[in-house]
């Protein structure tokens, strides 16, 4: 290899300094709120401040209302409100006495 020759490692100068992308939060859609409300339909949380107090819960900026919502983060906020009613109590004995479906066994 020559003075002249590029190496395996020269990478190519840059004629300018890369540009960043910047990308916008996009606003919370009319769908997405009524997702957010019939998940809290389903989960039974009527109270106003329980929801509040469980969005807030998910977000790092203060939220005072559902409008305020990034398109982006609809989801963090569904998946909450999903594990909010969840058991979260560890079963005692053993896989097989915890078990949720009947086996042909117990069918016999």
């Amino acid at each position: 290899m020559t003075q002249n020759e590029p190496g395996l490692f020269d990478l190519p100068e840059a004629e300018s300094a890369p540009t960043t992308q910047v990308i916008e939060d996009t606003p919370i859609s009319p769908q997405q709120i009524a997702s957010i409300r019939n998940a809290f339909d389903t989960a039974g949380i009527a109270d106003m401040a329980v929801r509040h107090e469980l969005i807030q819960s998910c977000m790092i900026r203060k939220i005072s209302n559902i409008r305020e919502l990034h398109s982006r983060e609809v989801r963090h906020v569904l998946k909450r409100i999903e594990g909010w009613g969840r058991k979260s109590e560890t079963p005692s004995g053993t896989a097989w006495d915890n078990r949720e479906e009947d086996t042909w066994i117990d069918k016999l």
